[in-house]
């Protein structure tokens, strides 16, 4: 149990206490478990630099995407990407406040992962508070319905709010409430000796606590959904112990359970309980890792398997049928059988291949494939069999499965 003095008397729930022992149930701490692992696998994952960097684009993308998204942002994900990779075309003019919002938070987190880079661990308080407040709202107006000054970038807001049901703090408490909330977010971290899984839990605590406590405090007039995951960004990226392509996955969570997200933030205050959004969003973080782990493991396999192909190959004698059928092998997709006449218009350079050729001589190469292992036929289609390079996948009965005899065969063959 974390506890200061409870420091809203009309808000009992921000309280600064939560009892972790108690507040977690045992499928949250198996998530954490996993959330863990998944991270320690993200971490130093062979990746070709090029498919990094793109990777890296496409989820801070997703995490800007999302954010904006939440406050009703308009932009697409892809023309969000745009705009993370620095070649957007203008908008028109009544949408460039669009642009301009998803800029401020791409160049919020990425001065938080500049300073990384820099080996500069950037503060949490109320003045850094206040800076990531001024970032998001650069250069936007205020919303029709703002009370005149009351929306200032970086200022708290000095009149009373509410939002839906809920209603935010008064407004003189909002100072007291955040040095209370920063000085509990230092007691909950944990030394850098600790054990790594304390470490872990601790700062996934942290940062959707955090992230939690600025909703229900609502310093700002205006931007405090966009700063309080800013923030939740900036914990997961200090710790050391989550790989900066997956610190904008709680975000992307939010946004594709919207309704449950307001929904669970509402719950937390009506309760008077936080471990219900804790949860929600643990088990939300486990489920976007998955997701990540999937694609690097795909384009890890996508690597192995070309390697695969190109070593059955070395096999034989260079030639023209050999180049070719090294183009095919490695454009065929795994998942879908192709008749001949497709597979010959797979890209230009193949159909070029091809066009100079007899008419049997496709055929020919793809039952060679065939033969090498490197493809599977059905009928009158073909696909690539790259299941051969998957070792170690459990069989399940119910489906087709690769055994260690089909296995050695191939690499025999």
């Amino acid at each position: 149990m974390y506890a200061m003095r409870v420091a809203a008397p009309s808000h009992p729930w921000i309280n600064f206490q939560f009892d972790l022992a108690g507040a977690l149930g045992a499928k949250t701490w198996v998530l954490l478990g996993e959330a863990m692992s998944k991270c320690e696998h993200l971490v130093g994952s062979p990746l070709r630099p090029s498919v990094a960097r793109n990777l890296a684009a496409i989820y801070l993308a997703k995490g800007v995407h999302a954010t904006t998204a939440i406050e009703g942002n308009t932009l697409s994900e892809s023309q969000v990407l745009e705009r993370v990779l620095g070649r957007a075309p203008e908008l028109p003019p009544t949408r460039e406040y669009l642009g301009k919002e998803a800029d401020n938070i791409i160049a919020a987190i990425g001065e938080i992962d500049e300073a990384l880079r820099s080996g500069v661990i950037l503060p949490l308080n109320t003045e850094r508070l206040k800076s990531l407040h001024a970032r998001v709202l650069d250069g936007l107006a205020d919303p029709p319905d703002a009370e005149p000054r009351e929306n200032d970038p970086g200022q708290f807001r000095r009149h009373n709010v509410g939002v839906a049901r809920y209603k935010a703090p008064d407004h003189t408490q909002i100072e007291g409430l955040l040095d209370s909330l920063f000085a509990w977010l230092d007691e909950l971290k944990t030394p850098e000796g600790a054990p790594r899984a304390d470490r872990f839990v601790s700062t996934l605590l942290r940062a959707i606590l955090a992230h939690l406590y600025i909703a229900w405090i609502h310093p700002f007039g205006n931007g405090n959904g966009r700063t309080a995951r800013l923030v939740e960004v900036q914990l997961l990226a200090q710790s050391g112990l989550v790989p900066l392509v997956a610190t904008n996955l709680l975000s992307d969570h939010y946004n594709k359970t919207r309704e449950r997200y307001y929904r669970e933030l509402d719950k937390a205050s009506a309760t008077r309980d936080a471990s219900g959004f804790v949860a929600y969003a643990i088990e939300g973080f486990a489920e976007e890792l998955r997701e990540q782990i999937k694609v690097v493991k795909d384009h890890n396999l996508r690597v192995a398997w070309e390697s695969f192909i190109h070593e059955v190959l070395s096999a034989f004698k260079s030639s023209d049928a050999k180049s070719r059928q090294r183009m095919v092998a490695l454009a065929m997709p795994p998942d879908l059988f192709l008749t001949r006449d497709q597979v010959i218009v797979l890209s230009p350079k193949i159909a070029a291949a091809y066009a100079v050729t007899g008419e049997r001589t496709p055929a020919r190469d793809l039952n060679d494939l065939v033969r090498m292992g490197l493809l599977e036929k059905k009928g009158r289609g073909y696909r690539a069999r790259v299941e051969v390079i998957q070792a170690f996948i459990s069989p399940v009965a119910s489906a087709p499965t690769v055994t260690n005899a089909a296995l050695f065969a191939a690499e025999a063959s």
